[in-house]
């Protein structure tokens, strides 16, 4: 038939994306399935299992309509890059990709219930308001390939701007004032010059230049963040971390700035990883196990008992 030799695969429940899995398994071994299924040497009793024509075509709009959210889910999985950036144009295209129509009634019911709960669950992750700050639309706008911000409309894209002068402005002076209150721990109390009453009602030398260094201060940063925006977005195949380590220099602020939002991971996936059971067995640096022999050591726990002492549970099957 040309079909690839593949093993049909499960759903598993704690993985939603297994199902799309399942269905896509299951429509590239439609016909192998068929055929079995209408094999005479098949027992009666299992031939009801074979679907109807517009039981397929129901699955295959359906596998269509999951591929958008299982592809969403893969990348914000990843840890060799920086994901958290990407989160809000993804919902964005997400909610654009559930305004495609569909032939079967349960497919179209299935996307708009997808709709209403992605909006649910992220509109206040990707929505820009001035009361609020959200990580995920800061870590893109600090992202060189989603600053111009597109997912966001014009006058939240300026009112944006201001707060990432804002943010910029916050943490510089934050950095700064822990290096001054250092040197001064270690050079001691500076002696400070005596202010008359009348200075200080007049306003004195060394409060307008303060004023003047702090303005002079506020306008760099301004100017910053300005021609940051102003950049070109970066291309798909090159990194922001090191666009940005190529460019610090030009954007100091925004660079320190942006260590501190593009290091967070878009979901847990890693971290369940790492401190599994299961994924510290089937881990990389015990690649050479068998799949048999990586269910017989998972069945190898420990398990405390009611009197505080450690029993070891085998499977004597293995």
């Amino acid at each position: 038939m040309g079909t690839p030799e593949h093993k049909l695969v499960q759903d598993v429940s704690t993985r939603w994306n297994s199902t799309y899995h399942m269905i896509s398994r299951l429509l590239e071994q439609r016909w192998p399935v068929t055929a079995t299924l209408s094999d005479p040497a098949t027992q009666r009793g299992k031939q009801y299992l074979d679907l109807k024509s517009d039981q397929w075509t129901l699955l295959e709009e359906l596998a269509q309509a999951l591929q958008a959210f299982e592809c969403a889910t893969v990348y914000l999985s990843g840890e060799s890059y920086v994901t958290v950036s990407a989160l809000p144009p993804l919902v964005k295209g997400l909610l654009k990709s559930t305004h495609t129509s569909y032939e079967t009634t349960p497919v179209q019911a299935f996307h708009g219930a997808a709709s209403k709960e992605t909006t649910a669950r992220w509109s206040g992750e990707v929505t820009f308001t001035d009361d609020k700050q959200s990580k995920q639309i800061i870590a893109a706008a600090l992202h060189p390939r989603f600053l111009k911000l597109k997912f966001l409309t014009p006058e939240e894209r300026f009112s944006f701007q201001n707060k990432v002068h804002a943010l910029a402005l916050q943490h510089m002076d934050r950095n700064t004032g822990n290096q001054d209150a250092t040197a001064s721990a270690e050079k001691g109390s500076p002696n400070r010059r005596t202010v008359s009453v009348l200075d200080s009602l007049l306003g004195s030398d060394s409060t307008d230049s303060d004023n003047s260094e702090e303005d002079a201060h506020n306008q760099k940063i301004r100017n910053e963040v300005l021609m940051y925006f102003g950049e070109q977005p970066l291309s798909k195949t090159e990194s922001p971390l090191s666009w940005w380590k190529s460019n610090e220099a030009r954007f100091p602020a925004l660079a320190s700035l942006a260590k501190s939002f593009l290091c967070i991971p878009a979901t847990s996936t890693s971290s369940e990883r790492l401190f599994s059971a299961a994924g510290n067995i089937a881990s990389k640096k015990r690649a050479s196990l068998t799949p048999e022999h990586v269910y017989c050591v998972f069945l190898c726990t420990l398990i405390v008992g009611k009197d505080g002492l450690f029993f070891l549970v085998l499977d004597f099957e293995c």
